[in-house]
């Protein structure tokens, strides 16, 4: 890792965080590769807070924290039906072009394998997302062709669990 790169820990959210997932889901330059706009307004904080008291499970969403301050998320979900576990992570844009992405991806990445022992992991990308095809590729993911998800068109990259590409076991 570049000397120039933030240190990334991951954390389970908090109610301390509602704020920063408001800001970024209210911006439309953030949300312009995602699934829309989400209006920060009082029933939008009432739906996270009601998410933040689900039961946490092996999977998930995680803060990206970089020194003390939450700065985007991570995440390892179920895709859709498709039986495939996504990838995805969304920053704020004070965080953008600073390698935190792909920080906080190889470390999800290093607990799916480890930890949950998945195979193989997808993330789904919005054609024209630059950025997000870059973050992918450094972690070593493959485009695998466009699918239909979130109601669109979309690119998928896959990356192998690196061991299963071998054949070896941890």
């Amino acid at each position: 890792m570049p000397s120039n790169c933030p240190t990334v820990t991951l954390r389970r959210f908090d109610v301390a965080d509602v704020p920063m997932l408001l800001s970024m889901e209210s911006d439309p330059e953030v949300m312009r590769y995602s699934t829309g706009v989400k209006v920060a307004d009082d029933s939008r904080r009432h739906e996270l807070l009601a998410w933040l008291d689900e039961p946490e499970t092996d999977i998930g969403h995680w803060v990206i924290d970089v020194n003390g301050a939450a700065v985007g998320w991570v995440s390892l979900t179920p895709l859709g039906s498709t039986g495939r576990i996504q990838l995805a992570y969304r920053l704020c844009r004070s965080a953008w072009g600073q390698g935190i992405a792909t920080q906080a991806g190889a470390q999800v990445c290093s607990y799916a394998w480890r930890t949950l022992g998945v195979q193989e992991l997808a993330a789904v990308i919005w054609p024209g997302n630059d950025a997000s095809v870059r973050v992918v590729k450094k972690l070593g993911f493959a485009f695998a062709g466009r699918e239909h998800h979130y109601e669109r068109e979309t690119d998928v990259y896959i990356l192998v669990r690196p061991d299963a590409k071998s054949g070896l076991s941890f």
